[in-house]
């Protein structure tokens, strides 16, 4: 139990919780402004603020890790990277160079093929499909 009688997970679940609606937040400010602003589709427009919410999510964790601080749960880096964000994964991973060391790089890898994988399905539905 913590100092506030609390057991653990509570507060980590809590942590994960803030960490989400923070993407949550962001992704739907720029999903709105996307939406209302440009002629483009609703799944382009969805993929592409998600990517935008994950590579910022990256790099919040990345300087959360250089200066030592409580991180962005890894889990809320795979659920926005599955619901469209696997663009900005891939760019986040490259220019912050986060989440490279060989065992996190395994886990992230397949994450990234897996959402790859889905979306390239989704997209052949929406677009390709008869």
């Amino acid at each position: 139990m913590s100092k506030t009688g609390k057991p653990g997970i509570y507060r980590r679940f809590r942590y994960q919780m803030n960490a989400t609606l923070l993407g949550v937040v962001i992704t739907a400010v720029l999903l709105l402004a996307l939406t209302f602003t440009t002629t483009w589709s609703f799944y382009f427009t969805w993929v592409l603020s998600l990517s935008v919410t994950t590579f910022i999510l990256f790099g919040l964790d990345k300087s959360l890790a250089v200066a030592n601080q409580k991180r962005v749960p890894e889990i809320v880096l795979h659920l926005f990277t599955l619901m469209g964000g696997f663009v900005g994964q891939a760019v986040g991973r490259a220019v912050f160079r986060h989440k490279i060391s060989r065992e996190k790089r395994v886990v992230f890898n397949v994450m990234l093929l897996l959402a790859v994988a889905l979306h390239a399905g989704i997209i052949y539905l929406l677009y390709f499909a008869k």
